[in-house]
């Protein structure tokens, strides 16, 4: 169901536009560091007084990323988000068969999508008025795979593909991590995490709103939200197999971080100041280290005390127009 009621629609009108710029929220995968995007997310609500979704014309998202995505474009308050990984991340997270690393996934699948599911019920694809993308990775065919809200119906182009596919069935995919969780079948594709190859969506956002949307770059305006970054992932050491001097859990960690930094300096080549990023120096954290819960938390409240005016006046909200709450 969507949480967006008749009578936000008035302030709402503030964020939209149907000309000029164009707004993109990407956000990245990461695991339990999620929580990290979703209280910045909360954050910019509170302060504007309105549904975050109602503030981009795209929302972009991968891996935890793309939770925060698809709760943000169907209205859910990112308050609740905040509250579902202080609550779930660590039964979502907790080991499935200990001692069995190396022939099985860390985790269970169920739990996951049990969570994701009560988070976005039973909505498809082709039920999200918000245009939404949702990164995946087609482990079958070797090829990516985006899934899409009707958006594309909407804008009169070709939209036969992911109409009927449940939004929860999405997300779900697009979080199944390597060695954390198992792939995810959908129709006849067997599909895994979307950080394998866009954790940070930002590129692929702005590519979709040049191909599809019909805008100029000059009219892209990104605000990217990362989930932290190491500055000291890897020292040397004498071996380096998976499980040694690599670290089965921190190479997943690094792929990932390389992804993301990737296209944030090629999203900053292309759109300079129209691009806005968020994304905290942290310590190596994996994706599952739940015990870092309330310091991330703590890093957003700092990041978006610092930051909000940046974020307000690429929405077009100086601090003097801003909505404010109730």
């Amino acid at each position: 169901m969507s949480y967006l009621r008749e009578d936000e629609k008035e302030i709402a009108k503030v964020c939209e536009s149907q000309s000029g710029p164009f707004h993109i929220l990407a956000l990245d995968g990461g695991g339990a560091r999620g929580i990290y995007s979703a209280q910045v997310l909360s954050g910019l609500e509170q302060t504007l007084g309105t549904p975050v979704g109602k503030c981009f014309d795209l929302i972009a998202g991968a891996s935890t990323g793309s939770i925060i995505a698809g709760a943000a474009a169907i209205g859910v308050p990112m308050t609740e988000i905040v509250q579902l990984f202080e609550k779930e991340a660590p039964r979502v997270f907790q080991k499935k068969w200990p001692g069995s690393v190396h022939v099985r996934s860390k985790y269970s699948r169920h739990r996951l999508e049990e969570v994701i599911r009560n988070c976005v019920s039973n909505l498809t694809l082709g039920e999200v008025s918000n245009p939404l993308m949702i990164m995946a990775s087609n482990i079958s065919t070797g090829e990516v795979h985006v899934f899409k809200s009707r958006y594309l119906k909407d804008l009169g182009e070709p939209y036969v593909r992911d109409g009927d596919v449940p939004l929860s069935d999405a997300i779900l995919a697009s979080c199944a991590a390597p060695t954390y969780f198992d792939p995810v079948t959908v129709g006849s594709s067997l599909l895994a995490d979307g950080g394998l190859w866009a954790n940070n969506p930002s590129i692929m956002a702005l590519t979709e709103a040049v191909s599809k949307f019909g805008r100029s770059l000059e009219d892209v305006h990104v605000f990217s939200i990362g989930t932290g970054h190491s500055s000291n992932l890897y020292s040397q050491s004498r071996h380096w197999g998976l499980l040694t001097g690599w670290g089965r859990e921190k190479l997943v960690s690094y792929f990932l971080d390389l992804q993301s930094q990737a296209s944030t300096n090629m999203a900053k080549l292309l759109l300079a100041d129209r691009y806005l990023r968020l994304d905290p120096e942290i310590g190596a954290w994996n994706l599952d280290d739940i015990e870092h819960l309330d310091n991330l938390r703590a890093l957003a409240d700092r990041d978006f005390a610092q930051r909000n005016q940046a974020i307000l006046n690429r929405l077009g909200m100086p601090t003097s127009d801003r909505i404010q709450g109730p």
